[in-house]
């Protein structure tokens, strides 16, 4: 049952945003009492923070295995970029303002999270394009990868403005070498 809930809520907070959604309209949604949603949880707060966990923890598996599949850092950085946009277009945008503005506790969870996605997974993908000589060696880590993270989020007016975006990031990144290969991979 608790799985189911956070199920429900997932669906709900994503779609409507956590602030207008109520633990009635979960236990209704999935036919149950709001006394049963507390027998799983203490509040709110917690549920939204279960949710949030889940959530995170299954985008930072799929993009491990992008990166571990990937058959070098140019493709993998080219599917993380584009497994962040489709993240981005599932979550009504509420959700994080809302997590934000009324769950503090939880919004610093999220903020912890993040920087552990930059440092496993867009810095890796940054250290092992430079050693295997596709990036540029003059770039700071830590700076790019915000930049990937934010970028990559940014609401723009017209769909192909995202797809300019990634690649003059991309293009940004790279050595003569890996502006090959990056040309080779958009063929």
């Amino acid at each position: 049952m608790k799985e189911r809930i956070i199920k429900e809520a997932r669906h709900l907070f994503s779609q409507y945003g956590v602030k207008t959604v109520r633990l009635d309209d979960i236990a209704q949604q999935l036919g149950i009492s709001k006394k049963t949603v507390y027998q799983y949880f203490t509040d709110k707060e917690e549920l939204v923070r279960l949710m949030l966990e889940e959530q995170l923890n299954e985008t930072l598996a799929e993009a491990s295995s992008i990166h571990e599949q990937a058959p070098n850092p140019v493709a993998g950085a080219l599917q993380i970029w584009d497994r962040l946009v489709r993240y981005r277009r599932t979550i009504n945008p509420n959700l994080f303002r809302d997590i934000e503005r009324h769950y503090p506790t939880v919004w610093h969870f999220f903020e912890e999270f993040r920087a552990r996605y930059l440092n496993v997974i867009l810095v890796t993908n940054l250290r092992q394009g430079v050693a295997q000589g596709l990036y540029r060696t003059d770039l700071d880590e830590l700076i790019i990868a915000w930049l990937w993270a934010e970028q990559s989020q940014w609401e723009v007016p017209d769909e192909r403005y995202k797809t300019q975006m990634k690649h003059h990031f991309m293009r940004g990144l790279l050595t003569t070498e890996g502006l090959a290969l990056y040309e080779l991979l958009m063929m």
